[in-house]
């Protein structure tokens, strides 16, 4: 059998639902790191295809590709599940709309969060965005702080981390993860007692609250859950992404001098361009691939990047530079605000 190619960005949470699929089924895979539009699968596959990650080509069913992560979970499952199955067969629609509504609720919104503390505590960790190095084991330099920024852009326009207090993003997560904690109560598995592809996707989807401090522990119950379908059913049972490692080794924030005089003049000079770029702002984006079919398809919230000549991408990231010092720290203030009423709650 030939080795099956999973196109990933490693510390995606997508990809890890799709690595832990595949060796849950004990299939012999290749991991190729995203490279931007030079990604091989990017290129290699149908027109057709989604070009997100995760994305799989299967050279056992004449060069098969498939993107989007409960899809192909689906995929791996009717085709290489004979001897263990993630959908058994009498809680099938079920445990995939379950899966469904994770990617398109959970799975969304732990991604902003995440994010969101990520860009505001160690934005250097999103160089491997730019410079593609996933594998670093340290990112405190000022050429990855200065990518690390560069990629921050790109995220916070790409996923929306510069409206999480408009569009509710917090208290959304909260509704969710509350209907998980009361489901879980008492159960072994969620469905069925026994592990299905709704344990691994909540699993995989929950990684990236780890990193908000009032989540990880209002929601214990459900991170403990998370670690035991961890240590019983992944054969990486510490799997951790290299992201996630460097968010909780980063150096502790200090704030010499020179740096801080350097930062207030910078903001000081970007203070009216903020004013320039109000419209823009304002503008509601495009969607990249949006599902419309919600039976076979999660939703996607990745916004659509567009600029072909110097002048539009220096204008693009002078305007996300903007968003970095102004809009972000609201946003964080938000979530730290919201953090401590959920907590207050107890």
């Amino acid at each position: 059998m030939q080795s099956i190619v999973l196109y990933q960005i490693p510390f995606s949470h997508f990809c890890d639902k799709v690595r832990w699929a595949l060796e849950f089924y004990s299939l012999p895979y290749e991991a190729v790191n995203f490279t931007g539009r030079k990604t091989p699968g990017y290129i290699k596959a149908p027109r057709e295809v989604q070009k997100l990650t995760p994305l799989i080509e299967d050279p056992n069913n004449d060069s098969f590709f498939l993107s989007d992560s409960t899809p192909i979970l689906l995929y791996l499952d009717e085709r290489y599940g004979n001897k263990q199955k993630l959908f058994p067969v009498n809680k099938k629609d079920e445990i995939v709309q379950y899966c469904l509504s994770l990617d398109s609720g959970l799975g969304l919104y732990a991604r902003r969060l995440a994010y969101l503390y990520i860009i505001s505590e160690h934005p250097a960790i999103l160089s491997a965005l730019v410079d593609f190095r996933y594998d670093k084991s340290s990112c405190n330099d000022w050429k990855s702080y200065l990518l690390g920024l560069a990629g921050s852009c790109v995220i916070m326009s790409r996923v929306g981390v510069d409206r999480i207090q408009e569009e509710h993003i917090f208290e959304k997560t909260i509704c969710v993860l509350d209907e998980i904690q009361n489901d879980i109560q008492g159960k072994e598995y969620l469905f069925d007692n026994q592990f299905t592809a709704a344990d691994l996707t909540l699993t995989s989807l929950m990684a990236p609250l780890s990193l908000v401090p009032g989540i990880h522990e209002k929601y214990r119950v459900i991170f403990d859950y998370c670690d035991r379908m961890r240590k019983l059913h992944d054969p990486e049972k510490d799997y951790k992404s290299n992201a996630q490692r460097l968010y909780e080794t980063r150096p502790k924030k200090s704030f010499p001098i020179v740096r801080s005089i350097i930062w207030l003049l910078v903001s000081i000079f970007l203070y009216p361009l903020q004013f320039l770029f109000a419209k823009d702002l304002k503008k509601k984006q495009e969607l990249q691939y949006p599902s419309n079919d919600a039976e076979k398809k999660a939703k996607n919230d990745v916004r659509v990047l567009k600029w072909t000549t110097k002048i539009e991408s220096l204008k693009f990231f002078l305007r996300s530079f903007c968003i970095y010092c102004f809009i972000l720290p609201r946003q964080l203030e938000h979530v730290q605000n919201e953090e401590k009423r959920l907590l207050s709650k107890e």
